[in-house]
C-alpha cells in the first residue's frame, strides 16, 4: 500500500523551505557611488545621529555593518552603505 502525502504536509514542507531561505534573501548589497568611508567617518556620522555606542563594526558587500547603543540606550543594528553612510537596513 503507498500511502500519498496529504495536502497539510505538502504545505508544511512549502512553508518550511521559504522560511529557511528567507534569511538568504534579506541579506542586503549596498550600491556604492565612491569609495568606501573610513570607520572613523561611519563611527563619527552616526555619532551624530545620536547612536552614541558603537560596539562593532564591519565592513561586507559594500555596506557597514554596525551594533550598539543609541542615545536612548537601547540596542541598534544597522547596515549602512559603505560610500555614504546611509541606512540600507535597521533591526
Amino acid at each position: 500500500m503507498i500511502r500519498r502525502p496529504t495536502i497539510a504536509a505538502l504545505g508544511l514542507f512549502a512553508a518550511f523551505g521559504l522560511l529557511a531561505a528567507a534569511p538568504a534573501m534579506a541579506e542586503e548589497s549596498c550600491t556604492n557611488n565612491g569609495p568606501m568611508m573610513t570607520k572613523e567617518a561611519i563611527t563619527k556620522s552616526l555619532q551624530d545621529r545620536g547612536y552614541t555606542t558603537i560596539r562593532s563594526l564591519s565592513t561586507h558587500n559594500g555596506c557597514y555593518e554596525a551594533k550598539g547603543i543609541d542615545s536612548k540606550g537601547k540596542r541598534f543594528e544597522l547596515e549602512l552603505n559603505g560610500s555614504d553612510g546611509q541606512i540600507v537596513n535597521a533591526e
